[in-house]
């Protein structure tokens, strides 16, 4: 096999692999920053010791209890992963749910009487079952094919951890009250369209409540563009 084969067979390896939709997670310290150089957070690293407030789910009427944090990224960049501050005090299946919800503007991002209704999930369908942990972590969940989803600049975005019933307070999402510009933290069920805020569902006092969240970008170049250079490359190579 010549080298322009076996390129060849890599870079059809590596499509095929990022073809493949998923999330991988991971957990690490909490510590006193965002790790790494997030695209987007809810609070920056000034106010990252604010997120210390363990939230849990509203009470669970429907399938699933749920937790969210809406957010507007100022500029446009492909999801490559995120970060958490949570907890997980009871090991069970969380799904994760990601949504568009409009122009920038469309949901408050500070009022207390703020809902939203979400549309059609721009995941694949995620899911995740972590152990439990003693106090919170920054979890990352890294992305993988189709649910490498393309953000846009001035779009309102809500990403939601759904918990099921009988799972009450399994999944603990750290908040503080420095207001997030870009959105704040919303509480409902699986068997309701809207979302409320905390404390709109009785939660909290008051307005906004902001969930820990970072946005990661996918990192450039990745592998897929390096090997479609050096596949370019050689077959130049070869022409010469």
């Amino acid at each position: 096999m010549n080298a322009i084969s076996r390129i060849i067979t890599l870079c059809g390896g590596l499509f095929t692999l990022a073809a493949q939709a998923g999330v991988s997670y991971t957990t690490n310290p909490t510590g006193a920053a965002w790790i790494g150089s997030p695209n987007y957070v809810s609070a920056n690293n000034a106010n990252f010791a604010t997120l210390s407030t363990a939230q849990g789910d509203p009470a669970i009427t429907g399938a699933n209890g749920l937790m969210a944090e809406t957010f507007t990224p100022s500029s446009s960049f492909i999801l490559g992963s995120f970060n958490l501050i949570m907890q997980v005090t009871l090991a069970t299946n969380f799904s994760i749910h990601l949504y568009n919800l409009g122009p920038a503007g469309t949901v408050s991002v500070n009022s207390a009487a703020a809902t939203y209704t979400p549309g059609a999930d721009l995941f694949s369908g995620l899911s995740f079952s972590p152990a439990t942990s003693t106090g919170s972590v920054q979890a990352q969940f890294t992305l993988s094919g189709v649910d490498q989803v393309a953000l846009l600049a001035n779009e309102e975005y809500a990403l939601e951890i759904w918990t099921p019933a009988g799972a009450q307070n399994g999944f603990l999402w750290y908040r503080g009250s420095v207001a997030d510009p870009g959105g704040q933290m919303f509480s409902g069920g699986d068997n309701t369209t809207a979302r409320n805020t905390l404390a709109g569902n009785g939660q909290a006092g008051g307005a906004p409540r902001t969930a820990g969240l970072a946005l990661y970008g996918v990192p450039e170049p990745s592998a897929i563009s390096l090997c479609g250079l050096g596949l370019l490359a050689l077959i130049d190579r070869k022409r010469r």
